[in-house]
């Protein structure tokens, strides 16, 4: 599931519109580098449209993972210090929404609604992906299959909140808007 469907389902509209008002839209081309591996950032990013690859600085050869639209990034960057451990490259163009580190914190800072809202969806796309990093390595340790008829099922529970579930037609929505916002400008 798209990280940023997440945050985008927990948060408010007037949340998303301050996101479009502050974040400046970069568009990427393929080759560039949006994050750089022991490099800081000053972000967080919304992919908007296209693809960036996830590498290490040492084998940019090697992808990782695939970041695709609706995802978020430096996420982690901005509760972790230590600079990313990875290398973020554009696979095509792709464009991005950030939204400065200094913005951000000023707005956390001052606006405490927001802040719950925003920290606790932070928690739960974190919380999500250790679920499912925790279910794909016990899965293909213990019983030695992935991909089964039902992936987001663990011993028949789903592995996305029933919360966050109701929340995703909303964030689909909110996501819509962000792209037409951030890319009219």
């Amino acid at each position: 599931m798209r990280n940023s469907l997440i945050i985008l389902g927990v948060l408010e509209d007037q949340d998303i519109e301050w996101f479009v008002r502050v974040g400046q839209t970069t568009v990427l081309q393929e080759g560039d580098i949006l994050i750089e591996e022991g490099v800081h950032i000053e972000f967080i990013g919304f992919v908007l449209d296209g693809a960036l690859t996830v590498t290490t600085v040492h084998d940019t050869s090697k992808v990782l993972a695939t970041v695709y639209p609706g995802e978020i990034v430096g996420e982690v960057s901005l509760l972790d210090s230590r600079p990313p451990a990875v290398t973020l490259i554009a696979a095509e163009s792709t464009t991005v929404l950030q939204i400065s580190r200094s913005d951000l914190k000023t707005k956390l800072s001052n606006d405490t609604g927001f802040a719950s809202r925003f920290y606790r969806a932070l928690g739960v796309v974190l919380a999500q992906r250790l679920i499912h990093l925790t279910h794909t390595t016990l899965t293909v340790s213990t019983v030695g299959k992935v991909g089964s008829a039902n992936p987001g099922e663990v011993e028949g529970s789903s592995v996305v909140d029933p919360e966050i579930l109701e929340a995703l037609s909303l964030a689909s929505r909110r996501f819509e808007y962000l792209l037409e916002r951030a890319t009219r400008n």
